[in-house]
């Protein structure tokens, strides 16, 4: 009876320590995580925003439950930011996307997703840092990951397409063009679940935006810079 009480005592007294280092790591790393969170937000409103643009950000309202952003410049509001997140494969992908008052994407950012290896992870892919053989034969995208940028100029106001013909960075100027016309992106190969997850939740995320704040055209917007893109 004296071994099995000692026993528990050990047991309880290795559980409080324990329980106690993982405290004391949580309260150090949070605020690291946080400052992380906020660095790749604001990296993303630099991305989905045009250049020379100054960005806002909105306290949430009745009709609009989340925080957005607001992009200005000479004192117009030249569009607008919306954070949101989609079902994937195995994951929510987590995203930003800037659109101009009509619905025209000026930028789309992916801010985290946990999808399948080497398939739905190529939503963040810079084919020219990622693939090394196709960085030999494919002009190097210096930039933004190639599936978010080629939904710059697609309107979340109509329906988007997915083309399955092939990859947007393997594309031809004048294919790409064709697609964006047609209002399609072109699917990741292998990853289509993905692909539609990001279709799906940008124009439910945006479009829901849109319409409330053209409902409420009369809004009050902050005048707190968040800060200026370079």
């Amino acid at each position: 009876m004296l071994d099995i009480l000692k026993l528990t005592i050990a047991l309880l007294m290795v559980s409080a320590v324990a329980g106690l280092a993982i405290a004391i790591a949580n309260k150090q790393t949070a605020d690291k995580i946080e400052y992380q969170k906020i660095q790749a937000e604001q990296q993303a409103l630099n991305i989905v925003f045009p250049e020379g643009t100054i960005i806002k950000k909105q306290d949430a309202t009745a009709s609009l439950p989340d925080p957005y952003w607001t992009g200005e410049k000479d004192g117009e509001i030249i569009g607008y930011a919306f954070k949101g997140s989609s079902k994937g494969y195995s994951s929510d992908i987590e995203f930003i996307v800037g659109v101009n008052p009509g619905g025209t994407i000026f930028g789309l950012t992916v801010l985290s997703q946990e999808e399948t290896p080497g398939l739905g992870t190529r939503v963040e892919e810079v084919v020219s840092k990622k693939y090394i053989w196709n960085g030999l034969f494919i002009k190097k995208e210096q930039d933004n990951p190639w599936f978010t940028k080629q939904f710059k100029g697609i309107d979340v106001t109509k329906d988007i397409g997915i083309s399955k013909s092939s990859e947007w960075h393997t594309m031809s100027e004048e294919n790409r063009k064709k697609l964006l016309s047609s209002n399609e992106v072109s699917a990741i190969t292998g990853a289509t679940i993905s692909t539609q997850a990001v279709c799906k939740g940008i124009k439910q995320y945006a479009y829901k935006y849109l319409s409330a704040l053209k409902k409420n055209n009369g809004i009050k917007h902050n005048d707190k810079v968040e800060q200026e893109k370079p």
